[in-house]
């Protein structure tokens, strides 16, 4: 499988709204954040509603592991909204592949020291 539509559709999480959570996010999907904890689907849209997108994403050290019907995504995060001092995490996703694209099944992120 070509990585490039999974790291365009992860980098898209990131970047836009609300609409592609929407159509990305399985239904029993979780997500771990720092200082929010584990959170469902309907959690995570619930934080998704008002906050704000980055502005900007670089993803480095870029790592895709692909078990067929799985992919796993890991890199480092480096986000940035408005001045405000750049979001830095080691972040990791798993996807379900489906006919037509992927699905989200699982995001956690780490702060970087």
């Amino acid at each position: 499988m070509d990585e490039d539509p999974i790291w365009e559709l992860e980098r898209r999480l990131w970047l836009e709204g609300i609409s592609v959570y929407e159509a990305h996010l399985h239904e029993g999907a979780r997500m771990i954040f720092p200082g929010m904890g584990i959170l469902d689907r309907s959690a995570i849209l619930d934080s998704l509603r008002d906050a704000p997108r980055w502005d900007h994403v670089d993803m480095c050290n870029r790592q895709l592991a692909d078990a067929g019907g799985f992919v796993f995504l890991a890199y480092a995060a480096i986000a940035r909204r408005g001045d405000s001092p750049p979001y830095k995490a080691f972040c990791g996703s798993a996807y379900v592949r489906k006919h037509l694209g992927a699905i989200m099944i699982a995001h956690q992120q780490t702060l970087m020291d």
